[in-house]
């Protein structure tokens, strides 16, 4: 009876490192093709979504680039990085190469929870204030408020940040791509055309 259940436990040890193994070995598989996967529906969508996109009704008089430049600029950057990163993992795929692409940087300090869900509270405020303030301003005390919760405390940095960015993104959206963005209401309304028409936008 002993000898008989040695001989059980035996047969299992030999029968387990198959079944394992065969296991193990999908699993290799799935992570070996994960890495080319992302980058390919990635291109895949960067090729279809532009024909579901608007072509917009700017006439040829108008000048700016109209409200589909900026989203046909993503795509045309997300197919044209996705198909480098393809290529990068095809080419390590074919080497027989581990694909480090997906994995989580390691990481030392520990992650703040609190300080993440503060940074989401502070992007619904963006949004809500948005159209009373209007971009210009909401913008600026954005980035302002962000660079302050990042620890910066350098005055120079933290009048150039919101200032620069605050303005390129002006010119980004309402100069070029023709997006009408918020204004806000009464005074921040006024305040918004006399900064548009100062940057030469209005």
């Amino acid at each position: 009876m002993v000898e008989k259940a040695r001989d059980d436990r035996a047969s299992w040890r030999d029968a387990e490192p198959k079944h394992v193994a065969a296991q193990g070995g999908r699993g290799k598989a799935m992570a070996r093709l994960i890495p080319v996967a992302v980058p390919a529906m990635l291109l895949v969508a960067a090729l279809v979504l532009p024909a579901f996109m608007f072509t917009g009704d700017r006439r040829p008089d108008v000048p700016g680039l109209g409200p589909a430049a900026w989203p046909n600029v993503v795509l045309l950057l997300l197919g044209v990085f996705s198909s480098i990163w393809l290529a990068i993992e095809v080419w390590g795929l074919v080497k027989w190469r581990v694909s480090t692409s997906l994995s989580a940087p390691h990481d030392e300090d520990v992650y703040h929870y609190g300080k993440a869900l503060v940074g989401i509270g502070l992007v619904i405020a963006f949004g809500w204030l948005l159209p009373y303030v209007g971009f210009a301003i909401a913008c600026a005390g954005f980035l302002l408020i962000w660079c302050l919760y990042g620890g910066l405390r350098n005055p120079f940095v933290l009048v150039l940040v919101p200032t620069l960015g605050t303005i390129a993104l002006l010119w980004m959206f309402m100069g070029l791509a023709l997006m009408p963005l918020s204004r806000g209401v009464g005074i921040f309304d006024q305040f918004s055309v006399a900064l548009l028409q100062l940057l030469g936008i209005y």
